[in-house]
C-alpha cells in the first residue's frame, strides 16, 4: 500500500538523558538513538553464523514448529519475501540463553528507571517478567505477525544488533483508522497492513504512518500506545526491553485494572497506586 502522507521520526546521536526524558519519554514521542550501545560485545559478535556455530544443537519452538538452531539459521540466511523464514521473537534471554546477557551490558541509561523490576514489583513478574531483555532473529521478508502496541502501555526499546528492519508505526491519534480488535485492545484486526482490504477496512486509507529503517547500533524508543509492526529487510538480530515508570504508570494502571476480575479491581488499583507512591518518594 502506498500511503499519501508519511510522518517523520527523529534521529538523535548520543542524546543526553535529560533531553530524552523531556523531549521523548514524557511527551510519549518515538525517537531513534545512536551512540548508546558502545561496549556491547553483541554488536561485534552476534551474527547468524555465530548463533549457528555456538548454539546449533539447541532446540527451538517457533509458532508451534520445532527446529534446531542450525536449521533455523539456515532458513534465516536463505529467507525471502516469497518464502520467509520463521521469526524467533520475544524470547526472554534470561530463560533462553542467559550467558548472552553479558554481551548486552551495560544497558543504556535510557532504559531506566524500570519500575517493573524490584522486590515490590514481583506481583507483575508473571505478566511482564521484570522487563528482562528479549531476543529476536529473523530473515529477509519475515514480519511481526500483526500491528499492535505493547501490553499495558509499556514502553519498548528495540536495539538493532545485526541487519536492518523496517518499521511502520502509527501514533495514538490514528487509532480510529486502525480497526482495533474487539478481542484484544492492543491489536489491529487488519491482517496485512501492506496489502489491506480497503473494502473491509476503508478508514485505514486515511491513516498516516511513520515508516523508517533501524540499522545496527541504533535503538528505537517506542512509547506506550504507539501502534507498530516490523519486517526484516535482511537477516536481522535485535533485542528489546519493556519499561514502565512515572511517564506511563497511569496508563499501565488503567489497563491492568480494566483487565482485572471485578473483585480484584480495587486491590489492583491500591497496589499499583501504592507502588507508584513508593517509587516516586524513593526516587527509584
Amino acid at each position: 500500500m502506498q500511503y499519501p502522507t508519511v510522518a517523520n521520526i527523529d534521529r538523535r546521536h548520543e542524546l543526553p538523558y535529560e533531553q530524552f526524558a523531556e523531549e521523548y519519554l514524557f511527551p510519549n514521542k518515538p525517537v531513534i538513538i545512536s551512540g548508546a550501545m558502545e561496549g556491547w560485545r553483541a554488536v561485534d559478535n552476534w551474527t547468524p553464523e555465530y548463533f549457528k556455530t555456538k548454539y546449533g544443537s539447541i532446540s527451538l519452538c517457533i509458532d508451534g514448529k520445532n527446529y534446531t538452531m542450525a536449521d533455523f539459521i539456515d532458513r534465516v540466511t536463505s529467507s525471502t519475501s516469497a518464502n520467509p523464514a520463521p521469526y524467533l521473537r520475544n524470547e526472554i534471554i534470561e530463560q533462553f540463553l542467559p550467558e548472552l546477557l553479558a554481551d548486552i551490558s551495560p544497558l543504556p541509561r535510557y532504559f531506566f528507571p524500570n519500575w517493573l523490576d524490584g522486590r515490590l514489583s514481583r506481583v507483575l513478574r508473571s505478566r511482564l517478567h521484570s522487563g528482562s531483555p528479549e531476543l529476536y532473529i529473523g530473515g529477509s521478508g519475515a514480519k511481526f505477525p500483526f500491528l499492535h502496541f505493547d501490553s499495558y502501555h509499556t514502553h519498548a526499546f528495540l536495539a538493532q544488533i545485526y541487519g536492518t528492519k523496517e518499521y511502520t508505526a502509527f501514533s495514538a491519534d490514528q487509532t480510529s483508522y486502525i480497526y482495533v480488535s474487539p478481542k484484544q485492545y492492543n491489536a489491529s484486526q487488519i491482517p496485512d497492513i501492506e496489502n489491506p482490504d480497503l473494502n473491509q477496512f476503508p478508514l485505514f486509507a486515511n491513516a498516516v504512518p511513520m515508516r523508517f529503517r533501524l540499522h545496527p547500533g541504533e535503538i528505537l524508543f517506542i512509547p506506550g500506545g504507539l501502534w507498530h509492526t516490523a519486517k526484516m529487510l535482511t537477516p536481522s538480530i535485535s533485542v528489546s526491553v519493556n519499561r514502565a515508570n512515572a511517564s506511563n504508570w497511569a496508563k499501565l494502571t488503567h489497563d491492568m485494572c480494566r483487565n482485572a476480575p471485578l473483585h480484584m479491581k480495587p486491590i489492583a488499583a491500591a497496589y499499583l497506586t501504592g507502588l507508584r507512591a513508593y517509587r516516586t518518594l524513593s526516587g527509584s
